[in-house]
């Protein structure tokens, strides 16, 4: 069975007429019109609105109070060539190290003393988010997942595995729906399931996403309440959102692609 996130690579571009593959023409006339951009994000804390923006992770992330997000989730960019990061086209390996050090810095002033951030990145990548998460937050683990919706081929071994970077703000933080950090009493009752090594997470190549939904909710259930604030600086079509309106999180979504905002607008309010 072919992944569904592969069809986002063949997009027609001989066709201008033809629609973004998962969108239809009448889900442009429902979903551009609601479009929200970075001047409609609230700077409020108690007045913050969820959903997606059309915006640049950086610039969303600045508009967001100090301590008012209780979990971030984040698959930055890859390449350090992609044309939708902050800083434009044609970036250098220190330029994007430097980018990656920018947001970061932001996402740990928005984050709650309780919060934590989780990084999924490929192995290629896990040495320097450890380093950059090092430097500002506490590192908690380094989670190992079997990753079979981008299997990427290798003249030797078959690549089957990304990482999870999970760290924390303080030394204080919620796991398991129960209380860690240096003032509690005991702490919550870690069963043989909660293994840093996720070999057990489903293609769920039938469903739209990038990635699979239970990863998500595995993440949200771990270090998150119901009705908690999510951000994901970098949702893409709309993955961790999804998982968000099913577990009962609240969520603010950053993507500057306009057609992977309406995708993920429809898969959000379609779940």
């Amino acid at each position: 069975m072919s992944n569904p996130s592969d069809k986002l690579k063949t997009y027609n571009l001989a066709n201008p007429m033809e629609t973004f593959p998962g969108l239809t023409i009448d889900d442009l006339n429902r979903y551009l019109p609601a479009i929200r951009t970075v001047e409609d994000i609230s700077i409020i804390k108690d007045n913050m609105q969820e959903g997606m923006f059309l915006t640049k992770c950086i610039d969303g992330l600045k508009e967001l109070p100090d301590e008012s997000i209780d979990l971030i989730i984040a698959n930055p960019p890859k390449d350090y060539w992609d044309t939708t990061m902050d800083i434009g086209k044609g970036n250098t390996l220190q330029e994007y190290y430097q980018w990656n050090q920018l947001w970061l810095a932001e996402s740990r002033r928005v984050l709650n003393k309780t919060g934590a951030i989780y990084i999924l990145c490929p192995w290629e990548y896990s040495g320097m988010y450890q380093g950059l998460l090092g430097n500002i937050f506490i590192i908690q683990t380094r989670i190992t997942w079997r990753d079979q919706s981008h299997l990427r081929q290798h003249k030797t071994w078959k690549d089957e595995t990304s990482d999870i970077w999970f760290a924390t703000k303080t030394d204080e933080f919620l796991f398991k729906q129960h209380p860690v950090g240096v003032s509690t009493i005991g702490g919550p009752d870690i069963s043989e399931d909660e293994s840093n090594l996720w070999i057990d997470i489903p293609k769920n190549f039938d469903e739209d996403g990038h990635y699979p939904r239970d990863l998500f909710t595995k993440i949200l259930e771990a270090s998150s309440f119901k009705l908690n604030w999510v951000l994901d600086p970098f949702m893409g079509i709309g993955d961790s959102g999804v998982a968000c309106k099913q577990s009962g999180r609240r969520f603010i979504g950053f993507e500057t692609n306009k057609d992977h905002l309406l995708l993920g607008m429809k898969r959000i309010d379609n779940s």
